[in-house]
C-alpha cells in the first residue's frame, strides 16, 4: 500500500466534502520553524552491554546505546563533550559505579538544575537479598560486563544504584531520568527473541553488607535517606528521579538478535523523534509508546513522583522551535491556526509571544490551553486572567493535551475509496471529555484504517498478540464486510477508541499488580453438585499462566477456571472483564455474591478468589472458534479497588454486527476517584490440532458469512431447569452452536518456542513438548517416527562443535508410571538424540533421523507412555533457539 504523511492523508480525506474552501484556507496557515542556536545544558552517561565475560552475549545492546546516543547527539544537538559512553569492557562493575559517582562531583561542569539522563540497556535480574535481609523480596539489579563467580563480581543491586542517584540528585538537584532497557524477572520463559535476563541461579550471589561503602559514601550529610537497602528503582513516590523501564515488574524485555535493535529503545526512539521532548511528560511517553511485539508481554513503565514533569524538566527543545500564529474570531475568542491535523489535542498548553522568533528577546506573555479543537484549529483558553493578547501573536506548545486519543494512521488506499462526508471533519475533532482520533505515522499507529482488494474496509490493529497470531486484521472473515463509509466506519472507530483506551488504562501509581497472583487451570467434574443441581468442578494439573500469556485449545470439551490470590494488605473488590481482540467486545463478569446481604470486597487479605468454579454456581471459561479462523485472542483484564465501584458502563458489545451499540466516545472512567490497579492475562486460544505458530491465511469469497462469534463463551448464566442438570445440558446451555473439528493423525508439537542456554560445558536441557499416551491401538499402527525443528543455534566465535559441544535434540519416552524417561531392562534410559539445530543467523527447518521399526525403542513401548522432545545445549556460550517443532507418527 501507498505510504504517506499521516497528516496529508487526512486532509485529503477530509476534503472529501462540498466545502472545501476551508480546508483550502487552513493549508494557507503559517507555522514557523526556526532553528536555535544554544546547545542544550543535558548530560547523559549511556552503558551498553553485548559481551560479557562470563554471561549469554546479546546482539542489540550496544546497538542500542549507540541509536540512544546519537539521538542526543542528532535530534537533541547535545555536545559530545558531555556525553559519557560505556560499552561492553568499559562497563565492568567498577566502572559504572565510578561513572554514577562522577555525575555528583562538584566540579564536572554540571549546574544545579541541568538535565541528567542515564541510559542502561543489557542484562538485568532479580537475585536474592544480601545474608542480613534474607527476609525481603528479591532485589532488583543489572548485569556488569565483568560479573562472574570467579572473581566474586556480582550484579549491582538497584539499592546501590538507588542510593548514587541520591547522591546525584543533593548535589545537582533532581531533574535525572533513569531509561533501563533490561530484564525486572528471577525467571523467564525464553522465546524466539533473545531476553536481556540473566537467572538468579547463574550469578554469583550479593554478600552481606554488599557496597555499604559505596552507600555510605553516597549518603553521607543525607538527612532524608537513611536505609537504602529498603528501597529500590521502582518506588513511585521516589523524588530522585524518573524512570522509564522497558517492562513491568516479573517481566523480561526482549531484543530482536537479527535486526539489532531492542523492541522498547526501539520504539522510544521512534516516540521521541516524533515529537518535541520538551512537550511531552514522562507518564505521556509512557501513554504514547505503541505496544511492543514481542512474544510474552512485555510493559514499559513509567515510575517516580515526577512523571507528570516535561522530559527533562522542559531544557532541552531540540534542534528546532516552531511558533503557530493566533487570531481571534468573530466572538473575539483566540484561536489557534493549527488543529489535529497538526497533532494539537485538547489540554495542550502554548507559550504565547509577540513575535516567531526564539530567543531572549521574546519572552512569553501568557500561557493559554486548548479547550477543544477541529481539524485545523485549535480554541483556546485564557490560562492567565486578565492578559490582553496583541492583535498579533504566535504560540509555542509548551506541552501535550489528553492522552485519551486513538493513534490511527489512515491510507491513501482508504481515502480513494471513501465516500465524500462532512463527518469525517467531526470524527478527528474533540475535546477533553471524549476519546480523539489522532493521526500519528503508520510504526506509531494503534490501528490502520485501510481497504483490502474487494474495497472494504480494513482495520489493522498493532496489538502484539494479534499481530503474532495473525488476527490484527478487522472484520475477521466471520464478519459482513464492512463498505468504507462514514456511517459504517466511524462507530467502529469510536468503539475501537473505547477499548484500547480501557485496555492499556492502568493508574499512576501501582500499588497492587505486584502482590496479587492470577492461576489460570483446567477443570474436571467432581461428580457432585451443589444445593441448585449444578455441577461442581475442581482444578486440575498444573498452572497454565506462563508470564500472564495462557494457550488453550478451542474445544467445547474442555472447561477452565481462575484463581486469584491477594498478598497485599487490603482486602479488595475485582471486576473482570473479557477483550476481545476479533470482536472488540468488553463483557464484564461479575463475581458471584454467596450471602445477599453481604456487600463487602471479594477478595480478602491474605485469601484466594476462585472465577469460573467454586461456590456460588459459577460456570467454567469454555471457548470456541469458528473455521476459517484458526486463532483468537482475549484479554482478560481484572481491575481491582478498594472501594466498590459501579463499572457497568464499560462494557460494549456488537461492534462488528448489524445492530451495534452508537457510542458517543465520552470517557468512561469509573476508577477515577478510587484507589485501584489492574492485572491482564491474555488467552490465547486456537483450532484443535493447529500448531502455535500460524500460516498465512488468505481470506476466500465464501468466507465472508456472518457466524458465530469465536473467543470465550458468555458466562451469563443460562436458563437451565435445576432437575436436569448433567454435563451435556450444561455445555448446551452455553452453546448457541458448536464446531467439530476431524481427529488429527498421533503427532506431538509444540506450544511455545524454547531456549537453551549453556554457560559451561555442563548440558543445559529445556523440555519442550510431549505428545498424548500411547494407546493400543496406537501401538499397533505406528512403526516410524521423526522430528523436524525449525531453530537455530549460536556459538562464540570460533568454538567447533564435539561430541560434548552444542545445540541439539533428545526424544525420551516418558513412562505412565513416574513422568521419567522409562529405562530399558538393561537400565539405560530411553533417551535418544535426534539432530543439531542449523549454525544459521535465521531460523531453518530441519528433519531428524527417521527411528524406523527397527529401533530398540519400539519393542519396549507400553500402553500409557509418551514421547517427549527436550530442547539441549552444552558447552559455555551454547545457545539452542528452538522455534517450532513437531514429532510426526507413522
Amino acid at each position: 500500500m501507498t505510504t504517506l504523511d499521516s497528516q496529508a492523508t487526512i486532509r485529503r480525506l477530509c476534503q472529501k466534502v462540498a466545502d472545501v474552501q476551508a480546508l483550502q484556507s487552513s493549508q494557507e496557515i503559517e507555522i514557523v520553524t526556526a532553528p536555535i542556536d544554544t546547545k542544550p545544558p543535558l548530560h547523559a552517561l549511556v552503558i551498553g552491554i553485548n559481551q560479557y565475560k562470563a554471561n549469554v552475549h546479546l546482539a542489540a545492546a550496544v546497538p542500542d546505546a549507540l541509536a540512544f546516543r546519537e539521538y542526543l547527539i542528532d535530534d537533541l544537538r547535545v555536545s559530545e563533550e558531555q556525553i559519557t559512553t560505556l560499552l561492553d569492557e568499559q562497563a565492568g562493575r567498577a566502572d559504572i559505579i565510578k561513572a554514577f559517582q562522577n555525575l555528583a562531583k562538584p566540579d564536572n561542569g554540571i549546574e544545579h538544575g541541568d538535565p541528567i539522563v542515564i541510559y542502561y540497556a543489557g542484562h538485568g535480574s532479580k537475585v536474592d537479598p544480601p545474608p542480613e535481609r534474607a527476609a525481603d523480596e528479591l532485589v532488583l539489579c543489572i548485569i556488569p560486563q565483568d560479573t562472574n563467580e570467579v572473581d566474586e563480581v556480582v550484579p549491582i543491586p538497584y539499592f546501590t544504584i538507588a542510593s548514587l542517584v541520591h547522591q546525584i540528585a543533593q548535589e545537582k538537584g533532581n531533574n535525572i531520568t533513569l531509561i533501563f532497557d533490561c530484564s525486572r524477572s528471577a525467571a523467564s520463559r525464553n522465546g524466539s527473541e533473545r531476553s536481556r535476563f540473566i537467572d538468579k541461579a547463574d550469578l554469583p550471589k550479593l554478600r552481606p553488607m554488599q557496597d555499604i561503602d559505596i552507600i555510605q559514601d553516597a549518603l553521607s550529610g543525607s538527612s532524608d535517606f537513611s536505609d537504602p537497602t529498603k528501597l529500590g528503582l521502582s518506588l513511585d513516590n521516589m523524588d530522585s528521579h524518573v524512570m522509564l523501564a522497558a517492562c513491568g515488574h516479573g517481566e523480561a524485555a526482549f531484543e530482536n538478535g537479527t535486526e539489532k535493535y531492542g523492541y522498547f529503545t526501539d520504539a522510544l526512539l521512534k516516540l521521541l523523534r516524533g515529537i518535541k521532548v520538551d512537550r511531552l511528560t514522562y507518564r505521556g511517553c509512557a501513554h504514547r509508546l505503541p505496544p511492543l511485539c514481542t512474544r510474552q508481554p512485555q510493559n514499559p513503565v513509567c515510575e517516580g513522583k515526577n512523571i507528570h514533569r516535561i522530559f527533562f524538566n522542559a531544557m532541552v527543545p531540540g534542534a528546532k522551535a516552531s511558533f503557530i500564529a493566533i487570531k481571534l474570531n468573530e466572538f473575539n475568542e483566540p484561536c489557534l491556526q493549527a488543529g489535529l491535523v497538526q497533532g494539537i489535542t485538547p489540554g495542550s498548553r502554548f507559550s504565547v509571544h509577540e513575535s516567531d522568533t526564539p530567543g531572549p528577546t521574546n519572552p512569553s506573555i501568557a500561557t493559554l490551553e486548548v479547550d477543544k479543537v477541529d481539524l485545523f484549529t485549535g480554541y483556546l483558553k485564557d490560562m492567565d486572567t486578565g492578559v490582553q493578547l496583541p492583535a498579533a501573536c504566535y504560540g509555542r506548545q509548551i506541552s501535550y493535551g489528553t492522552e485519551k486519543a486513538l493513534d490511527i494512521f489512515v491510507t491513501q488506499e482508504f481515502v480513494d475509496a471513501t465516500e465524500p462526508d462532512k463527518a469525517w471533519a467531526r470524527a478527528f475533532s474533540g475535546d477533553k471529555e471524549r476519546l480523539i482520533l489522532r493521526p500519528v505515522e503508520r510504526d506509531l499507529a494503534a490501528v490502520v484504517l485501510s481497504v483490502n482488494e474487494e474495497k472494504k474496509t480494513t482495520f489493522t490493529l498493532n496489538h502484539p498478540f494479534s499481530v503474532q497470531y495473525g488476527v490484527q486484521t478487522l472484520p475477521t472473515f466471520i464478519n459482513s464486510p464492512i463498505p468504507p463509509v462514514a456511517s459504517y466506519v466511524i462507530p467502529i472507530l469510536t468503539a475501537l477508541s473505547q477499548w484500547n483506551w480501557h485496555l492499556r488504562h492502568i493508574p499512576d501509581s501501582r500499588l497492587f499488580y505486584r502482590h496479587i497472583d492470577l492461576e489460570f487451570y483446567k477443570l474436571e467434574l467432581t461428580g457432585e453438585y451443589d444445593d441448585m443441581g449444578n455441577p461442581l468442578f475442581a482444578p486440575t494439573g498444573e498452572n497454565l499462566n506462563l508470564g500472564g500469556v495462557v494457550n488453550v485449545v478451542a474445544s467445547t470439551e474442555d472447561y477452565y477456571g481462575l484463581r486469584v490470590i491477594n498478598r497485599s494488605p487490603q482486602d479488595l473488590y475485582v471486576y473482570p472483564f473479557d477483550f476481545s481482540a476479533t470482536g472488540l467486545d468488553i463483557v464484564y463478569r461479575p463475581i458471584p455474591i454467596l450471602d445477599s446481604s453481604a456487600s463487602g470486597p471479594h477478595l480478602l487479605k491474605d485469601e484466594h478468589l476462585t472465577i469460573g468454579y467454586g461456590a456460588g454456581g459459577q460456570y467454567p471459561f469454555m471457548f470456541a472458534i469458528d473455521e476459517p479462523i484458526k486463532f483468537d485472542i482475549t484479554m482478560l483484564k481484572l481491575f481491582v479497588s478498594t472501594t466498590p465501584t459501579d463499572v457497568q458502563s464499560l462494557e460494549q458489545g456488537g461492534v462488528f454486527g448489524e445492530r451495534h451499540v452508537a457510542l458517543d466516545g465520552i470517557i468512561s472512567d469509573p476508577f477515577k476517584e478510587s484507589v485501584w490497579d489492574a492485572l491482564t492475562l491474555t488467552l490465547v486460544q486456537r483450532q484443535p490440532h493447529v500448531g502455535e505458530e500460524p500460516a498465512p491465511l488468505e481470506q476466500t469469497e465464501n468466507a465472508t458469512t456472518k457466524s458465530l462469534e469465536s473467543g470465550i463463551i458468555s458466562l451469563q448464566t443460562p436458563e437451565v431447569e435445576a432437575n436436569d442438570i448433567s454435563v451435556s445440558a450444561l455445555r448446551a446451555s452455553l452453546m448457541t452452536t458448536s464446531t467439530t473439528a476431524d481427529q488429527a493423525s498421533f503427532a506431538g508439537r509444540s506450544d511455545e518456542p524454547m531456549l537453551a542456554q549453556a554457560r559451561s560445558a555442563t548440558a543445559v536441557t529445556s523440555v519442550w513438548f510431549r505428545t498424548p499416551e500411547l494407546t493400543q491401538e496406537l501401538l499397533s499402527s505406528i512403526h516410524c517416527m521423526r522430528l523436524r525443528t525449525l531453530a537455530k543455534q549460536q556459538a562464540p566465535a570460533g568454538a567447533d562443535t564435539t561430541e560434548q559441544t552444542g545445540a541439539y535434540f533428545e526424544i525420551s519416552v516418558i513412562s505412565s508410571l513416574d513422568g521419567l524417561p522409562k529405562l530399558m531392562p538393561s537400565d539405560t534410559e530411553m533417551t535418544y538424540r535426534s539432530h543439531s539445530a542449523p549454525a544459521t543467523p535465521e531460523y531453518e527447518w530441519t528433519d531428524g533421523p527417521i527411528f524406523d521399526e527397527t529401533h530398540e525403542m519400539w519393542s519396549n513401548l507400553e500402553v500409557g507412555d509418551c514421547f517427549e522432545v527436550v530442547v539441549c545445549a552444552s558447552g559455555r556460550g551454547r545457545v539452542n533457539d528452538a522455534n517450532q517443532g513437531s514429532l510426526t507418527f507413522w
